[in-house]
Parts: C-alpha cells; sequence; structure tokens
C-alpha cells in the first residue's frame, strides 16, 4: 500500500506584506478562538463586543485604565525586543523594574540631592539600577558562557526577595506598618495629563518608543546590531566589537525595565509596594513577539495587551471569572501567531511514497 511523506522546505524569500498578512490571521484567528473560549466559560456572545471592545477602548473608564496599563508594558515590551536584536533573551524585566522601583524609593527616603531634583533623579536611579541588573548577565553571558536566559530569570528572584526585606524592615511604612513605603511627596510623583490617571509616564513610553526605533533603524548601534544577529562570527571578523554592542543593547534594555518599574511608582502607586513588579515577564514576550521586535509594533500589541487586562478586570467583574482567563487568551494568541508563523517560514509538501517493487 502506497504510503505518504510530509516534506518541509524552507521559504528563502518572504515579502513584507506576507508577513503583515500572517500576524494578522495568526491575531484574527487567535482572537476567534478567544471568543469561543469566553463563551464557552460563560460570557454571553452579545456582550463581548461591549465588554471586550467599546469599554476598554471608548469609554473613557476603561480607555484610562487600558492606558495607564499600557505605559509599564510598553516599555518592558521595549525591553525584550530591542535586546533580541542581538539574539540575547531577556526574562528578567520584572527584576529590572523591581531595581528601578527601589532606586526610585530610595532617591525619596533619603532625600538624595536637592528636592526639585528628586524627579530626575529618580528617573536617572531607576535606568541606571535596570541597566547594571541586566548588565550583570550580560556580562556573565559574555565572560563567563553563563546563559543569560536563567541568570536574567534568576535575578528576578534576588531583586524581589531584595525588595520584600526592605519593606518588611527599613523601609516599612511607620505610620500603619504595612509593608509599604511611606507615600512619596508631591514633587516626586509624575504629573497627570488631564485625562483620568493617566500620566506623564505615557510621555516617557512614547519617546522610550521614538528613541528604539531611530536606534533600531537608523543608527550606527542598531546596524550592528542587524549584522551581529545574521552572523556574530562574520560581525567579529569585519572588525565590529561584538561584546560591546551586546553588553550596550542589554544594558539599555534594562534600563528600560527600570523606566518600568520608576512609571509604576512614581506614575501609578506614588510609593514602593510588594506586587510593583510582578506579572510582567509572561506579557513583555508576547508583545515583543506580537510586534515582530520593531518599536512601534511593541507601542501596538502593548495596548491590545492592556486592553486585554481592562477587559479582563471587567469580566471579573460582572461574570466571576479567574484571572487566568487573560493568560489563556494571551497564551492562546501567541500560539496561533507562532502557528501561522510555521507556515511563512516552511512550505509543506505531501508526497506519495513510491510502490516499492515486487520481485519475481
Amino acid at each position: 500500500m502506497a504510503g505518504f511523506r510530509i516534506l518541509l522546505a524552507p521559504r528563502l524569500e518572504v515579502s513584507h506584506r506576507m508577513r503583515a498578512a500572517t500576524l494578522a490571521a495568526g491575531v484574527a484567528a487567535g482572537l476567534a478562538i478567544s471568543a469561543l473560549f469566553l463563551v464557552l466559560v460563560g460570557v454571553p456572545l452579545g456582550d463581548l463586543w461591549s465588554e471586550v471592545v467599546l469599554y476598554t477602548f471608548t469609554d473613557p473608564s476603561g480607555l484610562d485604565q487600558t492606558i495607564t496599563r499600557a505605559i509599564p508594558l510598553i516599555l518592558v515590551g521595549l525591553s525584550v525586543a530591542v535586546v533580541l536584536r542581538v539574539r540575547f533573551w531577556n526574562i528578567g524585566v520584572e527584576g529590572q523594574a523591581w531595581m528601578g522601583a527601589l532606586a526610585t524609593t530610595a532617591v525619596s527616603l533619603y532625600a538624595i540631592g536637592p528636592m526639585p531634583l528628586h524627579l530626575p533623579l529618580m528617573f536617572a536611579g531607576a535606568a541606571l539600577a535596570g541597566a547594571f541588573w541586566c548588565g550583570l548577565c550580560a556580562w556573565a553571558r559574555l565572560r563567563l558562557k553563563a546563559d543569560e536566559v536563567i541568570t536574567t530569570l534568576l535575578l528576578n528572584y534576588v531583586a524581589y526577595y531584595l525588595t520584600q526585606h526592605l519593606l518588611y524592615g527599613a523601609w516599612r511604612n511607620p505610620n500603619d506598618s504595612y509593608p509599604t513605603s511611606p507615600d512619596f511627596a508631591p514633587g516626586e510623583t509624575l504629573p497627570g495629563i488631564g485625562f483620568g490617571h493617566v500620566h506623564a509616564g505615557l510621555l516617557i513610553a512614547l519617546a522610550a518608543v521614538g528613541f528604539c526605533w531611530w536606534l533600531c533603524s537608523a543608527s550606527r548601534i542598531g546596524l550592528m546590531a542587524r549584522a551581529i544577529a545574521n552572523n556574530p562570527v562574520a560581525a567579529r571578523a569585519v572588525g565590529i566589537p561584538v561584546e560591546r554592542v551586546v553588553l550596550l543593547v542589554a544594558m539599555l534594555a534594562g534600563a528600560l525595565s527600570g523606566l518600568a518599574g520608576f512609571s509604576l511608582v512614581a506614575g501609578t502607586e506614588h510609593r514602593l509596594t510588594q506586587f510593583i513588579g510582578q506579572d510582567y515577564i509572561f506579557p513583555s514576550i508576547v508583545i515583543a513577539y506580537l510586534g515582530r521586535s520593531h518599536p512601534l509594533g511593541v507601542l501596538v500589541a502593548a495596548f491590545a495587551i492592556a486592553g486585554l487586562y481592562t477587559a479582563g478586570d471587567s469580566l471579573k467583574a460582572f461574570y466571576q471569572l479567574p484571572g487566568a482567563v487573560v493568560l489563556t487568551v494571551e497564551a492562546m494568541l501567541l500560539l496561533t501567531v507562532t502557528a501561522f508563523d510555521f507556515f511563512l517560514r516552511y512550505r509543506v509538501s505531501v508526497l506519495r511514497a513510491a510502490r516499492p517493487a515486487v520481485s519475481s
């Protein structure tokens, strides 16, 4: 009986239009599967449009939450996307955000510098702390051949437990004994921009998108990073300082995550709490992947994921759905886009196997 063989042949050239169409198809398929999933867990089909789309992106209160949530998501998404251009996996955005939040809080608690300069010093301290935290992992990879996936992931726990130690110890609020820092002074918080709870961190996030776009598309470092990603051996052979570029880009990624921590404590919470940097690892990877590691794509993906979280809060309130529903929808989007990418990169051929000759 004749059999079949499945052959996978890589596509040598893929147009930008085909890439965009594949991404759109993957997202559409993911949304369709997610809608079916939500209906099966008890959300009426007629309420999906009103709760998930209209409330999230058109209602003032929902849009307020979406934009505010998107600010740190843009920054951590950029952190993962930028460093992927030198084939460095940053799984430590939470730890870097914690370190940025710690540096921000330290400026307030210890009154570092004159009061009018506290907010700029908080900004600079958060960026430097995040850059140092990610730079450690880049140095370990370059000098000690340590896997950055492991080192960045483990340093998340170091930063988290350091924060808990301080909040339950020296930085504990003396007024109520809760594990939070004292509130920041009015001059140490990011001002609002006139729309709900949205603060000036949005301008920082948008400026970061513009800077990363310039860095990746028009700067010398961006061109060298592209060469390193394509072939690090050839890049080193033509004189590109591979180690220096990788370290610099990794530190930039850490600085972006540190600024995410800064935006959370100085813009949203106005103090350091136990939950500032949690639950950003998986969303940052999803955002970077959906955005194709392009800064503008990251901006769009971050707003979409922020809207998903806002819709998830609404669904939890009205339909008593667990928080895992949002993570499930994120996973569905990631899986469908990845599946469609497979067929973008490979051509699948089904061949009928030749029938073996019958010996006489």
